[in-house]
């Protein structure tokens, strides 16, 4: 199936039919012979495919890093797509020229994921500073130089800008820096003038729902274009993010990213930025969408198990009717959901927390970052006059499904908080699980996992009543 796509790559406008599932990575080495983008893992993994993508909001284009190898072509329609080869000033732009300088890069390979994903950083940083250059730089890996000169190069930038004074107008002042060829500083108007055809998109069981295809493109990457697509981006179109009365009601098609950078989530889970790093790299969260992994299925789905812990609700849409459920009812066996074949997810909902909540993510990999969950966990909780109230718990990697542990969060529920019940209740949780033994460890080291986590939360939380003694 073809769709007439309409966009901006580099500096050109590019109309077409084009097949909506096929890759971003694909359309620009095979079809535009932009070979400066690379072919690594196809996983999400290495960043070598690393491109920019720019929407229009308002006057200004905001722009975001993501896996060209996961990206959908149809999700960039009326957007900027930008290549290594479309960052070009009048030669090598002034961050590949310290790479150069700095022996930043050696075979070349990963060179352009890093380009693109330190550009991101210029374009979205409020301030200049080592630490933020370092966080963008995540998900791209080099197997050559070891790093050092690719980080001394992004401070030795770094050290550059922030002797001038800023101007407001981002662009203009990197454009001027030699960081960003002039052209960006017309895509604004550029994209204002592109009209984007309005495709009328249905779904039903005969057609492949792409959310994010952070998942599907490593599942099913060799086949996708061979499916009749419709991507989410094209079906929900509401704001991502929003109160209403006392929900706070969170689009299916929003990001990782949308709820990091998210005001009004921050102000309700202030540590969720921290948590977030956890969730992939920022070229993974800047896609991963939340119906994506709801509906994924995976036991150890991260953003599943923070959202089961404050007992959300999903909306499914089929065939014009809708129906509510709580998220911790839709599992039914592993990758097993109460959905129809027709319906999709549109939303997720939850009670907006009081004044007296308190939550805690923990989670367990091989890797701190840029790695799936042996064991991850989220707890939430009331607390009224020493006493536990509406308590929430859910774990991943310790069951078939993304477990809501209802016995636990029972058991719990108008205790008094002391160690003699945060104790039997971790106990509790352990009795209500069933880990099997796989490549992420053995079922007794996921047990001694959870037990260990179940006590970070309270440590965390109610550090005057436990301790790390009490673990020992």
């Amino acid at each position: 199936m073809k769709v007439q796509l309409k966009f901006i790559c580099n500096k050109e406008i590019i109309s077409g039919d084009f097949n909506p599932a096929m890759t971003v990575l694909d359309f620009l080495r095979n079809m535009k012979e932009l070979k400066g983008t690379k072919e690594g893992c196809r996983e999400g993994d290495c960043g070598a495919c690393t491109v920019l993508v720019g929407e229009l909001t308002g006057n200004f284009v905001h722009y975001k890093n993501v896996n060209s190898c996961l990206l959908p072509l149809g999700d960039i329609d009326g957007k900027h797509l930008v290549t290594v080869e479309g960052l070009n000033t009048e030669g090598m732009n002034l961050f590949q020229q310290f790479l150069v300088n700095n022996g930043g890069t050696q075979c070349g390979f990963c060179t352009p994921g890093f380009v693109m994903s330190f550009a991101s950083y210029l374009l979205s940083a409020d301030t200049f500073d080592e630490a933020g250059a370092k966080d963008y730089l995540t998900g791209n890996l080099c197997r050559c130089t070891g790093h050092k000169g690719i980080q001394s190069s992004a401070e030795d930038v770094i050290s550059i800008l922030n002797k001038k004074e800023i101007n407001s107008d981002r662009i203009k002042f990197l454009s001027e820096n030699k960081l960003l060829p002039e052209y960006f500083n017309v895509v604004a108007s550029k994209l204002k003038q592109i009209t984007r055809v309005k495709h009328v998109h249905s779904f039903d069981e005969a057609k492949k729902l792409v959310s994010g295809g952070t998942d599907i493109y490593v599942q099913k990457g060799d086949v996708i274009s061979n499916f009749d697509v419709v991507l989410m981006s094209e079906l929900l179109h509401e704001e991502k993010i929003k109160i209403i009365d006392n929900e706070c009601i969170i689009s299916a098609a929003a990001t990782v990213a949308d709820l990091e950078t998210s005001a009004i989530f921050s102000s309700m889970f202030p540590e969720f930025k921290n948590v977030a790093k956890l969730f992939g790299s920022r070229q993974i969260r800047n896609k991963a969408t939340l119906g994506g992994n709801i509906n994924n299925a995976s036991p150890i789905g991260d953003m599943t198990v923070f959202f089961l812990s404050l007992n959300s609700k999903i909306t499914l849409l089929g065939k014009g009717v809708a129906r509510e459920i709580f998220l911790k009812d839709y599992f039914k066996g592993y990758k097993t959901l109460d959905k129809n074949a027709d319906e999709i997810m549109t939303k997720l909902t939850f009670t907006i927390p009081g004044s007296n909540f308190k939550n805690s993510f923990e989670k367990v990999s091989k890797r701190k970052y840029l790695d799936i969950a042996s064991v991850n966990t989220s707890f939430s909780c009331n607390f009224t006059l020493n006493k536990f109230s509406g308590v929430n718990i859910s774990a991943g990697g310790v069951a078939p499904v993304p477990l809501y542990l209802a016995k636990t969060s029972q058991f719990l529920d108008g205790k008094e908080i002391n160690i003699e019940n945060i104790n039997n209740v971790i106990e509790t949780a352990l009795e209500e699980i069933s880990p099997i033994s796989d490549v992420r460890g053995s079922a007794d080291y996921k047990r001694l996992l959870l037990r260990n986590l179940m006590y970070a939360h309270f440590m965390k939380l109610f550090p005057e009543v436990i301790s790390e003694e009490v673990m020992i």
